[in-house]
């Protein structure tokens, strides 16, 4: 279904404009970074990388094991939503990570035929996996609406109290036009009744009748995140860009620099959309693929929600040879209003690691007034090594990247072709501001057998062994808790009530898996059909 959209202008939101940078702004200063400038420079947002620290101070262990039941295809960067304990799964992507190296504009790096054309429904207690085709008969979609909901790295939230999970944007295929576009589309799904279509579609409505969608060049985004703090609050609409056409590696899309909110009115029937003043896009905010976290501080008797957007890519200074990764947080509020922290102030923290889209997962501690997101493996912009194969070995799985840059002492590295990890990092904000990151001694587990796309491609370690090669997990996953966890409004868990015991807290869906840190070809990676479990251990 198909509706009109309205538009109303609201102008009252406190923070008109956006609420830019200050560029005079002094940020929480942070622990004392590790300055890599003997180096030769990457082209990440700052010089420097804020080192690391062990997991000693912490107050919880993470575990990750694998689940004794996996998805049933590879998939990674699809919207989802968890209805009664089941998870839906929509659009996203088959295959691994598209090919980084094309430059002729009429190859399709992200080829139709490896758009998620399913809606997966599971049950992680029973292990019991449900699908139904896009394009089965019994959904009456419309080539519009498959094309719609197939597409790949969307922004979604999930209204939990209207049982509605909203799809913004993503990138796929116009049939119609046989092009690749960023969708300028807010499409609204009734998830339990989707649900019994993908079970039994003989008894319920079509899944034509489930779907509503309305368009608008707003919606026209890829790579962002979506966010709502609460009912009261708009819906934002994060970062990200708009692509057209086919990726070639000379193009980069237009960015929306922009956190944009936007009110969606649905009583279940009709559908619009009232645009508050947009902020003005900044050089800063030039950033997708990136983990937006859900963030409680202290506010006197009360606690505040908000969020924070950790790195991203891509800088500006951006090239083929040498891409690089945003380091600095942007704070993010309730309605909308950001501003970046400092990058002028040696003190402001600096990611190191964890930098891309991957797994994560929010915890909060009223007593210390700490809130701690793990992040899950992914994509990094260093990396702990002792550097001693670095670009030696005509094989390139047994190097980090073309662009190895050891610090000094060759521990902590940089990697300017922000290789992928399996390395579990927190990143900890405390009460007055401050951002840490952490190295947690948990990661995930070696996977010695994972059947490659392309047959005759058969990775191997430096040792020539072809069963023990790993591969590297997290990125453009997904973290899905369990429905038990002690909790906040905003989803992040209650680190203070998970008692003294081991806890599982959920499990990680999907995601690219990577034979090697640093890709050079499409067969180098996959779509992960694995699941993991995740335990957290109070200590």
């Amino acid at each position: 279904m198909f509706y009109l959209i309205t538009f109303l202008i609201i102008a009252n939101l406190h923070c008109f404009g956006g609420c830019p940078f200050r560029a005079n702004e002094t940020a929480p200063s942070s622990e004392k970074s590790s300055n890599l400038k003997d180096c030769p420079a990457c082209t990440n947002q700052t010089s420097y990388l804020t080192l690391p620290l062990p997991e000693d101070s912490l107050p919880y262990r993470v575990t990750i094991e694998q689940a004794d039941f996996m998805l049933p295809t590879g998939l990674h960067s699809f919207a989802y939503a968890v209805y009664e304990g089941q998870w839906v799964l929509i659009g996203g992507r088959t295959n691994g990570l598209h090919d980084v190296d094309n430059t002729d504009p009429t190859s399709n790096p992200f080829p139709s035929s490896q758009q998620n054309m399913n809606v997966f429904v599971i049950n992680p207690k029973t292990k019991e996996t449900y699908s139904r085709a896009l394009n089965d008969p019994s959904g009456k979609l419309s080539q519009v609406q498959i094309d719609l909901l197939s597409a790949t790295n969307t922004l979604f939230c999930y209204a939990n109290k209207k049982n509605t999970l909203y799809v913004v944007g993503g990138y796929g295929i116009d049939t119609a036009t046989n092009k690749m576009e960023t969708k300028q589309a807010l499409t609204a799904i009734d998830i339990p009744h989707l649900i019994k279509w993908v079970k039994n579609p003989e008894t319920s409505k079509s899944a034509s009748k489930c779907v509503r969608t309305i368009f608008h060049p707003i919606f026209q985004l890829t790579g962002g995140v979506m966010l709502q703090s609460n009912e009261n609050q708009p819906y934002l609409l994060a970062f990200g860009q708009n692509f057209s056409g086919n990726y070639v590696t000379t193009s980069n899309g237009s960015y929306s620099r922009q956190v944009r909110p936007i009110q969606i009115i649905d009583d279940g029937h009709a559908l619009s959309v009232q645009l508050y003043p947009q902020p003005e896009p900044l050089p800063h905010y030039r950033r997708r693929d990136l983990n937006v976290i859900p963030v409680i501080k202290r506010n006197g008797e009360s606690l505040a929600m908000s969020f924070s957007a950790l790195s991203g890519v891509f800088t500006l200074s951006d090239n083929i040879d040498n891409p690089g990764a945003w380091t600095i947080p942007i704070e993010i509020d309730p309605d909308g209003c950001s501003r970046m922290l400092d990058p002028n102030n040696p003190n402001t923290f600096a990611q190191a690691m964890n930098n891309y889209s991957c797994a994560n997962m929010g915890l909060y501690s009223l007593k210390k007034d700490r809130m701690y997101t793990l992040l899950f493996g992914g994509i990094s912009a260093s990396m702990f090594s002792d550097g001693s194969s670095c670009n030696t070995n005509p094989n390139p799985q047994c190097n980090c990247c073309t662009a190895w840059l050891p610090s000094k002492g060759n521990i902590f590295t940089t990697c300017c072709n922000l290789p992928f990890s399996n390395d579990v990092t927190t990143v900890e904000i405390d009460s007055q501001g401050v951002y840490r990151q952490y190295l947690m001694s948990g990661t995930y587990p070696t996977i010695n057998s994972f059947p490659p796309i392309v047959p005759s491609f058969t990775p191997k370690t430096c040792s020539g062994d072809p069963l023990q090669t790993i591969y590297y997990f997290g990125a453009n996953a997904a973290f899905i808790p369990t429905e038990e966890l002690p909790t906040f409004p905003n989803g992040v868990v209650s680190l203070d009530q998970l008692g003294e015991n081991p806890v599982f807290v959920g499990y990680i869906l999907g995601g690219i898996a990577s034979t090697i840190l640093d890709t050079n070809s499409t067969t180098d990676s996959q779509s992960s059909p694995y699941i993991f479990k995740v335990t957290i251990s109070p200590q």
